[in-house]
C-alpha cells in the first residue's frame, strides 16, 4: 500500500512479487562466504583453503539449502514454536557435513557437533553483515514460505465478496495512531475518518492481555475462559495459568 500519498486521497495499491536482484544476490553470497571463513577460523576441526573455497562452500551450502529445507519443511512447520530453530541449525549442521563429503577441497567438517557450532557462528555471522551490508531487505525468501503453505491449504476459493483484512500492529498506542494520521502517514484511515464512514475506537487491555485474549475480545467481544498468562513457577518448577 503506498503510504506517500496526499492527505484524503485514495490510496493506489499494485501487487507486485519480489524480484531477484543480482546486486543483492552477490552479496549474500559475498556474506556467506565471509560467515563460513570466519566460522572455519574460529571452530577447530572445521577449515577451508582460501577465501575462495569459502565461497564455493557456500555456494554448495546454497544449493543444499534450496533442496532439503522443502524435505523437512512438512515435519518442521507444525512444530515451529517447540522444534523450529533447534531443527533449523541441525538441518544446517547436516548440510555442513554433507559439503565437506561432496566437495573435501573446499571445506573440511570432523564430525556432526563441530558442524553444529559452525552453523550456529555462520548464522550469528550472517545476521550481523546482512544488517551492515543492508542484505536482508528481500522479501523472495518469505514469499516462497508463505507459497509453500498456502499449497497446502487446498485449492484456493476466489471470490468478488467484499471482506474485511485485519492488520494487527502490537503495541501501538491511540495517540500514535492519531499522529500518523495527522501527519500523513495514514491517508486511507484519513480518507475513512474524513468521510465519516469509520471511527477510531481506543482498546484497553484487562488482566487477559496475552495476544489471543485481546484478539478475541477485540474480534468477537470476548476473552472468556482465554488465559492471560503463563509462567513457571520455580519454587514448584509447575506452570501456572492466570486467566
Amino acid at each position: 500500500m503506498d503510504t506517500h500519498e496526499a492527505y484524503g486521497h485514495p490510496v493506489k495499491w499494485s501487487p507486485q512479487a519480489p524480484r531477484y536482484r543480482v546486486l543483492n544476490v552477490l552479496v549474500s553470497w559475498l556474506v556467506a562466504g565471509v560467515s563460513v571463513f570466519v566460522a572455519a577460523a574460529i571452530v577447530p576441526h572445521v577449515s577451508v583453503g582460501s577465501f575462495a573455497d569459502a565461497l564455493a562452500a557456500a555456494v554448495l551450502i546454497a544449493a543444499l539449502n534450496a533442496v532439503l529445507p522443502p524435505v523437512v519443511a512438512a515435519l518442521r512447520l507444525p512444530f515451529t514454536l517447540a522444534l523450529g530453530f533447534l531443527l533449523v541449525l541441525v538441518l544446517d549442521a547436516l548440510m555442513l557435513v554433507l559439503a565437506s563429503h561432496i566437495s573435501t577441497r573446499t571445506i573440511r567438517v570432523d564430525g556432526f557437533g563441530w558442524a553444529l557450532l559452525a552453523s550456529v557462528l555462520i548464522s550469528a555471522s550472517m545476521l550481523v553483515l546482512e544488517v551492515i551490508f543492508g542484505a536482508n531487505d528481500d522479501d523472495t525468501y518469505s514469499l516462497r514460505v508463505i507459497r509453500r503453505i498456502a499449497r497446502r491449504q487446498g485449492r484456493p476459493f476466489s471470490t468478488d465478496a467484499p471482506g474485511i483484512l485485519f492488520l494487527e500492529i502490537d503495541g501501538l498506542a491511540r495517540p500514535v495512531l492519531q499522529r500518523a494520521i495527522r501527519d500523513g502517514n495514514a491517508p486511507q484511515m484519513a480518507s475513512w475518518l474524513e468521510r465519516g464512514t469509520h471511527r477510531l475506537a481506543e482498546w484497553e487491555t484487562d488482566l487477559s492481555s496475552q495476544t489471543g485474549a485481546s484478539q478475541a475480545g477485540i474480534l468477537l467481544g470476548s476473552n472468556e475462559d482465554i488465559p492471560a498468562f503463563r509462567w513457571v513457577e520455580k519454587a514448584t518448577s509447575k506452570v501456572v495459568t492466570c486467566y
